[in-house]
């Protein structure tokens, strides 16, 4: 009495799963068939009437033509700021260094660099739409180049990667590039968007990643002003404090060459919505020289506990120091308040004749009230003191490290998978964050 009810549920089941299959069918079909993105209209008509760009107005791909709020990948198009940005840096690439240019596009800066140096150039373009152009240089200039279709500035996606599983993809981007000596100069030229890069040079110093076989990093970077602005900022020098503008100005010298024409590049983003001063023209990008220290801040097994020092939870500008310092070494506060030091102090960590002399301290002055500098001295005392071996503050320290002892960005672990920025999916990169 119970077959016939259970042979039509059995139909009704057969039937919505059919129709649940050819609904998935349209909808797959449509996704097939999604148009490809829109072009910024302004960007056409720019290449479309500026005889700079007759010869590949209708080279350029697709994603290039688009606007985006923060791409990883940028591109020079113009021959002639080509021309300006090698006469600018050549004077400062025609040693022996290795040379490596990033994401050459049409070869433009190749060619130039070609011409005014004899040196070989390694070449990490990170999309093979533009293979044929650098196949020609390729030809052109035999054993001149090395070409690589790789996102050298995502490195740290693959030292992350590395980190995770102890692999070699680090060492395989590199290639022939790979060195021991950490004091090897190597010229890094390209355009930079973004500041993932910068951050993964400044955690490779702290925390010794494997990468160190690139060398000492030399770059010639073009970049957004507001980058290098927020990198630069002086006020963290008086009263601010930030972590990732500290680390950078501690391990980084840093100069701006000149500056070129922010439409000379592609993709083009979109104008910020800030009321932000700035001192920066937003029209242009900024030829910026960005060389690492020769002497560090501390020795560098400390240099970790350096990072801890300057992280946000550590301490803000209103945050008393010796209240802070004697949460660690009880009654330390003694020393900075007389200016003098326990007689066991290490003097090889202690503060030297060129650091910065602090201020007449009270237990009322506050870490605003010290500039960048006079911070580092600061923590040179504390490391220096016989009691902070046996203080919990490496503990802590090591019990917070980030991650595989990198720190990224929560944008950029949600990026961890994507390792190219190849231009189809370069309008999934808007993931670059400041603070």
């Amino acid at each position: 009495m119970y077959q016939k009810p259970l042979h039509r549920v059995n139909i009704f089941f057969k039937t919505s799963s059919l129709k649940l299959s050819l609904r998935l069918c349209h909808k797959t079909s449509k996704l097939k068939e999604k148009t490809p993105p829109k072009v910024a209209a302004d960007v056409v008509n720019y290449l479309e009437n500026t005889p700079d760009y007759h010869d590949i107005k209708d080279k350029v791909p697709r994603g290039l033509l688009r606007k985006y709020k923060a791409p990883e990948s940028m591109y020079l198009i113009n021959k002639k700021t080509a021309k300006e940005i090698v006469h600018t840096i050549k004077d400062s690439i025609n040693g022996s260094s290795p040379i490596i240019e990033v994401n050459p596009g049409f070869g433009f800066l190749t060619e130039e660099l070609l011409q005014c140096q004899n040196n070989p150039i390694f070449l990490y373009e990170s999309s093979n739409q533009f293979s044929s152009y650098l196949s020609d240089l390729q030809e052109r200039y035999p054993g001149r180049t090395t070409i690589k279709i790789e996102d050298f500035f995502g490195m740290w996606k693959l030292a992350f990667k590395d980190k995770l599983d102890q692999g070699n993809r680090v060492e395989q981007l590199l290639g022939n590039l790979c060195t021991n000596d950490t004091n090897r100069d190597v010229k890094i030229i390209g355009s930079m968007p973004g500041l993932s890069f910068v951050k993964h040079l400044i955690n490779n110093i702290i925390f010794h990643g494997t990468t160190n076989q690139l060398g000492r990093p030399d770059l010639f970077i073009t970049m957004p002003g507001h980058h290098y602005e927020f990198l630069t900022d002086n006020e963290i020098q008086l009263n601010k404090h930030k972590s990732m503008p500290a680390l950078f100005q501690m391990l980084f010298k840093f100069k701006v060459l000149t500056s070129v024409p922010k439409v000379h590049f592609l993709p083009w983003t979109y104008n910020l919505d800030s009321k932000k001063v700035t001192l920066m023209d937003e029209h242009r990008l900024y030829l910026v020289n960005i060389t690492q220290r020769e002497e560090l801040p501390c020795p560098s097994e400390y240099l970790p506990l350096l990072w801890y020092f300057f992280k946000p939870h550590m301490f803000s500008k209103s945050t008393r120091v010796i209240p802070m310092l004697e949460q660690w070494i009880p009654g330390c506060g003694v020393w900075i308040i007389t200016g003098q030091d326990p007689p066991d102090t290490n003097k090889d960590l202690a503060p030297g004749e060129h650091d910065a002399k602090l201020p007449h301290m009270t237990i009322f002055t506050e870490f605003g009230d010290l500039n960048l500098k006079q911070k580092i001295t600061v923590f040179k005392k504390f490391i220096s003191w016989p009691e902070f071996e046996q203080c919990q503050f490496r503990v802590t320290m090591e019990n917070n490290l980030p991650k595989s002892i990198t720190q990224y960005d929560d944008d950029d672990k949600d990026s961890i998978g994507t390792l190219g920025t190849h231009m189809e999916d370069i309008e999934h990169s808007d993931v670059e964050n400041e603070t």
